[in-house]
């Protein structure tokens, strides 16, 4: 979560200078310690024997083990660049093997490791499973989380060729999924406070998305998150297509319009948290505010619930009423074997003809015609 009290770093002022920060940056992160460098590594065939067995022994745990022995089992293919994350998450499903709480993180972190190691067909397959079991956007909750226990440095290498080797997933047959769990894994660490400069050239962006860090995808990406509609997107999609990357311009274009479904839905609930304050201050019921509106107690219930958003006309009526209400000693809401004449009273008051309404009705001062009332609304 951004800090709201941080003082916003000063931009850099060209995508160099932001590589260049983010090497030093890196180079001032944890240094490697005994576990990565100096102690033996853990025997991943024994680790291997272990979740292999649990996969078949605990009912509540076993995919989720399943998915770390699959892992585990490809330990002579991890190439050296990754030795010490590798050790690391080692170290980490080792201490954590009887631990069944740690199941989902390790098994989650399991397959995170094996698509930046390995990327094979099984490994993206697994991936769609835990998709559909937690939900993509609490799945890259989980990654984030769970990466940060074996990623040495601020630019997470790690979580950095898993998401490469995601967004070049486009022939595999679940690309959908996949991309899906892509975008949430970019969103779950974006950061509107940070930005860099805007790509403007085919060179710019194939150089962020062959060489530059997640890190740096997100901080690109947190244009669009913060402002969805804008034509940014539109452009990174069109260099993406000019440079021969469809893969990359359907993941922008996913990621895009994620944030505008999360946006429409951050809308409708300030909408809705509107009318309810619109409401509550009228000092009349819900069911007396939506007559004197002109709707239904049903209908808005759906404006205060948010599963309906009322148009902006209506929600200027809304305002205005509840400021007239609160301002004027109106009438309570008439009983049901008044509520015909209450409706002929409105009439009358509109510039209809029939003027029959009795004193529960019309109010002397509140809906006298000589003054403003609430039937302008």
């Amino acid at each position: 979560m951004v800090n709201p009290h941080r003082a916003p770093a000063a931009a850099p002022a060209s995508l160099a200078a932001y590589r260049a920060r983010s090497r030093t940056a890196a180079a001032g992160g944890p240094q490697p310690g005994p576990a990565d460098v100096a102690a033996p590594t853990l025997d991943a065939a024994a680790l291997h024997a272990s979740y292999a067995t649990a996969a078949e022994s605990d009912s509540r745990g076993g995919e989720l083990h399943r998915m770390v022995a699959a892992v585990l089992a490809r330990s002579d293919r991890v190439p050296d660049t990754h030795s010490r994350e590798w050790n690391r998450f080692l170290s980490l499903v080792e201490r954590h093997r009887q631990n069944p709480k740690a199941s989902l993180n390790c098994g989650v972190l399991a397959n995170l490791v094996g698509i930046a190691a390995f990327g094979d067909d099984p490994d993206f397959v697994t991936l769609t499973e835990l998709g559909c079991l937690l939900g993509v956007e609490r799945l890259a909750a989980v990654q984030h989380r769970a990466a940060r226990f074996i990623e040495p440095n601020p630019t997470f290498p790690i979580t950095t060729i898993a998401l490469r080797r995601m967004v070049a997933a486009s022939p595999h047959p679940v690309a959908g999924p996949i991309h899906d769990s892509t975008i949430a894994l970019l969103l779950e660490g974006v950061d509107l406070d940070l930005h860099l400069p805007v790509i403007r050239t085919e060179a710019e962006l194939v150089g962020v998305v062959d060489g530059g860090s997640v890190l740096e995808w997100r901080h690109h990406l947190a244009m669009i998150a913060a402002t969805p509609w804008s034509p940014y997107s539109r452009l990174l999609v069109d260099l993406a297509r000019q440079a021969a990357r469809p893969e990359v311009a359907e993941v922008v274009d996913r990621f895009t319009e994620m944030c505008r479904e999360h946006d429409k839905e951050h809308e409708r609930e300030q909408v809705a948290g509107e009318v309810r304050r619109i409401v509550s201050h009228s000092g009349v019921t819900q069911r007396e505010f939506a007559l004197w509106v002109g709707t239904s107690p049903s209908r808005l219930s759906t404006y205060i619930s948010g599963n309906v958003t009322p148009s902006a006309s209506l929600m200027l009526r809304m305002a205005r009423t509840s400021r007239l209400l609160q301002e004027r000693d109106v009438p309570t809401t008439p009983s049901s074997r008044s509520e015909q004449r209450w409706g002929a009273a409105r009439a009358g008051v509109d510039g209809g003809t029939d003027r029959s309404a009795g004193p529960t009705e019309r109010t002397v001062g509140a809906l006298d015609p000589a003054r403003p009332h609430l039937s302008v609304v």
